[in-house]
C-alpha cells in the first residue's frame, strides 16, 4: 500500500535530523582526558595520545592558563592544584595586590579554562578532574597498572628506595582523592567516571595509546548516530 503523506515527512525529518547530528558531530572537534595512577605513567602516555593524534597536550599549561584567568601568579595557583591542603587566605598576587584565592576561586577557574579548551578541542588534558568536569563530552581515560609495578615505576623515575617510593604513591593518591573528593565531590579513580580503563603495565605505553585511539574512533562513531557531544562543561 501507498504510504501517507505524514510517513513520507516523518522519514524525511528523520533523516534530516541524522544528517544534522553526523555533520555537528564531524564538526565538534575530540577532547581526550587521561588521568592516572601515580607510577602508572598517564602523563607519559598522555603526552604519547598527542602526539599520536596530532593534539595540543595541556598539563602544568592549565595553571598558566588559571593563573592568566584569575590574573594570579602561578604560585599561588600551583598551591591548590592537585592538592589537598585548603591554604589559601593571605597570598600576594601579581600587581601587588592581596588577594584571597580560595578553592572555590580555583574551581571556578578550573571550569572556565577546561571548558574552554575543550570548546577548541583537539586537546589531551591530563589529570585535574577534566574527566568529571567533560562529562558526556570527552573521551575519558584512566591509566592503572599493579601496585608493585607503581613502585619500581616511582623507584626509577624519581631515584627513590622501595621505601620511599612506596610512600610517595601513597601521598600522592591521597592528595588526589582529597582534590577529587573536595572539587567534585566523587572519588578519585572511580571506574564508571572513565570510558576506558588501559592497564600501562601490561599494555605499555604504545599498546595504551593504540587502544586509546581505537576507543576515540569508535566513540566519534556512536556520537555521528546517537547526536552531538554536549559543548559545555560541568560540575557532579
Amino acid at each position: 500500500m501507498p504510504r501517507s503523506i505524514e510517513t513520507l515527512v516523518e522519514e524525511q525529518v528523520r533523516r534530516w535530523q541524522l544528517l544534522r547530528r553526523k555533520k555537528e558531530a564531524e564538526e565538534k572537534p575530540p577532547v581526550v582526558t587521561v588521568t592516572g595512577q601515580h607510577g602508572a605513567h598517564g602523563d607519559e602516555l598522555s603526552r604519547r595520545l598527542a602526539s599520536d593524534l596530532g593534539f595540543d597536550h595541556f598539563d602544568r599549561e592549565i595553571i598558566h592558563l588559571i593563573a592568566d584567568s584569575a590574573r594570579l601568579s602561578e604560585r599561588v595557583v600551583a598551591a591548590l592544584d592537585q592538592k589537598k591542603r585548603e591554604v589559601l587566605a593571605g597570598w600576594l598576587v601579581g600587581f601587588g595586590r592581596e588577594h584571597a584565592f580560595s578553592p572555590a576561586d580555583y574551581r571556578y577557574h578550573l571550569a572556565r579554562v577546561i571548558g574552554a579548551i575543550a570548546q577548541q578541542g583537539r586537546a589531551v588534558i591530563l589529570g585535574r578532574g577534566a574527566n568529571i568536569l567533560l562529562r558526556g563530552t570527552a573521551l575519558r581515560v584512566l591509566a592503572v597498572a599493579p601496585f608493585e609495578t607503581r613502585v619500581r615505576a616511582v623507584m626509577e623515575d624519581e631515584g627513590l628506595s622501595e621505601r620511599d617510593a612506596r610512600r610517595r604513591i601513597e601521598a600522592v593518591e591521597a592528595d588526589r582523592h582529597a582534590f577529587i573528593l573536595m572539587h567534585y565531590r566523587s572519588e578519585f579513580g572511580e571506574p564508571t567516571a572513565f570510558d576506558l580503563v588501559v592497564n600501562t603495565g601490561d599494555l605499555g605505553i604504545d599498546g595504551a595509546s593504540t587502544v586509546a585511539q581505537a576507543a576515540l574512533s569508535a566513540k566519534l562513531s556512536r556520537v555521528q548516530t546517537a547526536g552531538p557531544w554536549p559543548t559545555h562543561a560541568r560540575f557532579g
